[in-house]
């Protein structure tokens, strides 16, 4: 009996789980703080948990007409991508006045900002490298928050998969 070759098929799933995997991996090398919540999203994410939170998402799919633009040629061609814009957040807790109303320490916040800072290079690079198969481009960071006590790092990129291995419903 002959058995066909099938290529790994590709989803929003698969693509936002490799950042996931990708950016917790770097953190851990790096001694950062643990990663308490870790979850693929779809939409905008609720920080219900801030502290330690790791979540990615696909924004927008579409097809190219030259990776990583949308749409076909100017012959109603597309080059054989799809393209994913995701975003990735890590969400951490930061300090805010207490119950009396003072302020947290200067020397506290230096310390909580200069974390959030160092994670944001941590990230970036990790991110930044690539994915064996996969074409990658628009890789973007801005800090958010604080808000609530929590403060983050938002990080987007476009990842592009090969059409004949995108499978949306796998």
């Amino acid at each position: 009996m002959n058995l066909l070759e099938v290529p790994t098929l590709v989803s929003p799933l698969t693509v936002v789980n490799a950042l996931l995997d990708r950016v917790e991996s770097a953190l851990v090398a790096c001694n950062a703080a643990p990663i308490t919540r870790k979850y693929p999203a779809a939409g905008l994410v609720a920080w219900d948990d801030c502290c330690g939170m790791l979540v990615a998402a696909p924004e927008r799919i579409y097809r190219t007409a030259s990776f990583p633009t949308e749409g076909p040629d100017e012959n109603g061609c597309f080059d054989g991508f799809i393209a994913l814009d995701c975003v990735t957040q890590l969400v951490r807790c930061i300090s805010v006045m207490d119950d009396a109303g003072n302020p947290p320490s200067a020397q506290t916040l230096d310390d909580e900002y200069s974390m959030i800072l160092l994670e944001g290079g941590i990230i970036w690079n990790a991110l930044g490298e690539g994915f064996e198969g996969w074409e990658s481009t628009n890789l973007s960071q801005a800090y958010i928050g604080a808000e609530g006590g929590c403060i983050g790092i938002e990080t987007r990129i476009t990842v592009g998969v090969d059409e004949e291995e995108f499978c949306p419903g796998c």
